[in-house]
């Protein structure tokens, strides 16, 4: 089933320090080790935080059934082998094909030579290989967090640092380049985005998971739209703004974005039972767990924040604050795990223009 999205509001937090951009991957709500880098913060944020204005259309988005998400049955044999070899838990491969899988289905089958961005501990790698046997893989991440057992299952070769920096050392030499949840922790996406296309030979394609932080019905849109509207914001509700996603991006402002970097127009994909990365149920209960979740949210933890606003009128000891978010985190319907869980999912794949 296709539909067209119509979302309007996507934003961009800019930061151009690099220490800075790393901390805020560390500590995005600000409640760091780190007191002056916490105040700094604040600063960066309410300046880097701007609306991607442009003129946007509809986009369509294509969901897909259960059954069209599934690995070829070579393939999903390929994939058990490879676990068993990179001494995969049984226990932990139905969640994993569950997240990576349906992104493997779509990877174009004729890549010889892939590039992994934000590989993290390889697991997205291990599925890339089963759709992909013969291509020769790269992998990129910040931390090398990969086991020996993964990394000789797949045949990787491996870099780990700064991507920007990283991605300096590729010519035109890849068919393919995929991410699982990175293109949102891009503080600069346009640009990179124009590096990517660059490294792709001919009829290479991109291929990524993200979320749609910018997109209608995210639980918190409203707040980051106030806030880059104001230009500041209580201490209290940095959580909203997650500046560990600065590119908070929707179907339509995705497309245009893709297209101005060089690539044709993309396809983008929803999971018609599992439109979150975290939610695997349809849209019907899906809107209502949302609605209740945000009435819950605002009965247990809004008035506590309205008090504590009052008592802290500038700012609020940083105990408070981290109690405060522990305590959210310890419920479904607290602020980052609202985010997390509702927050629309969609694969795109765009090729070289």
């Amino acid at each position: 089933m296709d539909i067209l999205d119509e979302s309007k509001d996507a934003f961009q937090l800019t930061v151009e320090d690099s220490a800075m951009r790393l901390y805020l991957q560390r500590f995005p709500f600000l409640m760091g080790p780190n007191g002056r880098m916490n105040e700094l913060g604040h600063q960066v944020i309410y300046e880097g935080l701007k609306p991607r204005n442009r003129h946007q259309v509809a986009t369509p988005i294509h969901r897909l059934m259960p059954r069209e998400t599934e690995l070829a049955e070579e393939e999903m044999e390929r994939l058990l082998r490879i676990m068993d070899e990179s001494k995969i838990a049984q226990a932990e491969r139905a969640e994993m094909i569950d997240d990576y899988g349906w992104e493997a289905n779509l990877v174009p089958r004729e890549a010889k030579a892939a590039l992994v961005l934000g590989c993290a501990d390889g697991r997205e790698l291990m599925f890339l290989r089963a759709v992909l046997p013969d291509a020769t893989i790269t992998a990129l991440d910040y931390e090398d967090q990969m086991s020996e057992a993964l990394r000789q299952a797949v045949g990787v070769r491996f870099f780990h640092g700064d991507m920007n920096a990283l991605l300096e050392m590729f010519g035109r030499e890849f068919d393919l380049i995929s991410s699982n949840h990175t293109l949102e922790h891009l503080y600069t996406p346009n640009e990179v985005l124009a590096t990517l296309a660059g490294l792709l030979r001919e009829y290479g394609a991109l291929i990524s998971t993200l979320p749609m932080d910018g997109m209608d019905g995210s639980p918190f849109l409203e707040k980051v739209k106030t806030a880059a509207a104001k230009k500041t914001a209580h201490p209290l509700d940095v959580v909203y703004l997650d500046a560990g996603h600065p590119w908070k991006t929707n179907p339509a402002d995705l497309e245009m974005t893709l297209q101005e970097a060089g690539f044709e127009r993309p396809q983008i994909y929803q999971r018609e039972m599992h439109l979150s990365r975290y939610a695997s149920f349809g849209a019907r209960r899906f809107k209502a767990e949302l609605a209740l979740g945000r009435v819950l949210h605002a009965v247990c933890f809004g008035w506590l924040r309205s008090i504590a606003k009052v008592l802290f009128s500038k700012n609020a000891p940083g105990g408070f604050c981290r109690a405060l978010l522990a305590m959210e985190r310890r419920v479904w319907f607290g602020s980052n795990n609202l985010k997390n869980r509702y927050t629309y999912e969609v694969l795109v794949l765009a090729r070289k223009a």
